[in-house]
């Protein structure tokens, strides 16, 4: 315990304090997720309206403005950004939904062979963006969020990483960081289940499982209906 807290340590090894964890990369991988949906065509894609990606890109303008402020964001912002990230969630599920209402509706005599290629981008489209909403949302409830985490009276945190229950894998006072949410959300949407990082909290779980539906939803469907579509 005195290792990770640092308590009794010689001032030497210490760890030292951490800067606030910057807003860049979950703006640039939400960037990431908007652009094919704007840039592929409609007719490459069966995926999102366009009011989807336009709520998103709104969402990271907004985040973008918080995240300029000098300093750490502040503790007032906090109940924003999870407004603004269970919107992304709300927005990707709702694109989710059509798309598997899209194939519900269909039968295979009615497609075209352009189909395959819309229905299985427009999939992955949604899934990248599963991976990403939720990992942001993942990041920002995570143990009060990135400056909740390097507070002195940091809340329990709701996910636990390996980093955090052994000693020696990895430096003292380590916390997590977006990537890692990023990669929980991302093993997810892989194997339906946590893999290294296990949800303590009822929250943690709940999302867990509804991000675990919608990529289990979204992926039994299309890859149904393109065995179906696809010559015998």
């Amino acid at each position: 315990m005195d290792q990770e807290t640092g308590a009794g340590a010689p001032a030497g090894d210490q760890p030292a304090a951490r800067a606030p964890e910057s807003y860049a990369w979950p703006l640039v991988a939400l960037v990431l997720v908007i652009l094919p949906q704007v840039l592929v065509p409609a007719s490459m894609r069966e995926g999102p309206p366009l009011l989807v990606p336009v709520i998103e890109a709104s969402v990271a303008v907004v985040l973008l403005a918080v995240a300029a402020r000098r300093g750490p964001v502040p503790r007032a912002a906090r109940p924003l950004v999870l407004s603004l990230s269970a919107v992304l969630i709300a927005a990707n599920t709702a694109a989710a939904v059509r798309l598997l209402v899209v194939i519900l509706r269909s039968t295979p005599a009615d497609q075209e062979p352009a189909t395959v290629t819309q229905l299985l981008i427009g999939a992955g489209i949604v899934l990248a963006t599963n991976i990403v909403t939720f990992g942001l949302f993942y990041w920002q409830i995570d143990g009060g969020g990135p400056d909740g985490r390097l507070a002195a009276d940091r809340p329990h945190p709701d996910f636990q990483f390996p980093q955090t229950g052994t000693d020696g894998l990895a430096p003292p006072g380590w916390q997590p960081r977006f990537p890692d949410h990023l990669y929980v959300a991302f093993t997810n949407v892989m194997a339906f289940s946590p893999t290294d990082a296990m949800p303590l909290t009822h929250r943690a779980k709940a999302l867990m499982a509804v991000q675990a539906l919608i990529s289990v939803s979204v992926i039994g469907l299309v890859l149904s209906r393109v065995i179906n579509i696809l010559p015998q």
